[in-house]
């Protein structure tokens, strides 16, 4: 009798540190758990487990929340939302959505930054996120459609990886014409390896296979000026480029 009293405590200390690393609460909770067995879960249980599940269900003035996913449910969203409760501002929204994107709950994040850019059209970090969370959703249209908008305010946001977004963006959604026109642009004020190499992919898509063949040659030419960390963090293009001239005929110098 005893040893299965045993087995069940162990079972339930087990359960609240599993909990405890999902919550992503300190540490020092585990470390308590462990200390001081089987107390420290069953005070875990009533100190966190029992009072985040029921700022949950009393959140929403009475009406009890079905999350999406339950495990994205932390100390910190929990605050952030208690934030928007009292506060109501567009950057708690923003920083709810940034919070989900780090979880990949992109359909979660969606609305957060909706609500932030509502209230604070300028709030271009809240345009950025909800680009990225229909990137990550593959809905490619809705993500241009979100970096035209912050484009439109800030051309070099981001050091120009949001206009280059939206030229991926087009280019993913089978938008040619408008991917080839932005990667133009990209390449006039940025020196993105990417955007080069697709650039002349989808120039010679359209028959003009020399003009390829030159940003092709531009980019393994460039790459021998490069500083280690740069080459290797260009080298998949560069070897790709090289592909490609190989495979149209132009011979690499050594």
């Amino acid at each position: 009798m005893t040893d299965l009293l045993i087995y069940a405590a162990a079972g339930f200390m087990v359960w609240m540190c599993l909990d405890c690393i999902q919550r992503r609460e300190h540490f020092i909770w585990i470390i308590i758990m462990i200390i001081l067995f089987p107390v420290g879960a069953v005070a875990y249980f009533f100190v966190v487990k029992n009072r985040v599940t029921n700022k949950v269900s009393g959140s929403t003035g009475g009406k009890t929340l079905t999350p999406i996913r339950k495990e994205v449910e932390t100390e910190e969203t929990l605050q952030l939302k208690e934030l928007i409760e009292k506060f109501n501002k567009a950057f708690h929204y923003e920083k709810l959505g940034q919070v989900y994107i780090e979880q990949k709950s992109y359909a979660l994040a969606i609305p957060q930054f909706e609500e932030a850019i509502q209230r604070d059209p300028e709030l271009l970090e809240a345009r950025y996120g909800l680009a990225k969370c229909y990137h990550g959703l593959g809905q490619y249209d809705q993500a241009g459609v979100a970096l035209e908008a912050l484009t439109t305010i800030d051309k070099k946001y981001d050091y120009g990886n949001a206009i280059f977004g939206l030229a991926e963006c087009y280019r993913l959604s089978g938008n040619d014409e408008k991917a080839l026109e932005t990667y133009g642009e990209v390449i006039n004020s940025f020196h993105f390896f990417k955007a080069y190499y697709h650039y002349a992919r989808l120039l010679d898509n359209k028959g003009k296979k020399e003009e390829a063949i030159g940003y092709m040659k531009s980019i393994v030419g460039s790459s021998k000026d490069l500083p280690d960390y740069k080459l290797e963090k260009e080298r998949f293009w560069i070897e790709e480029a090289s592909k490609f001239l190989r495979k149209n005929g132009v011979e690499l110098a050594g």
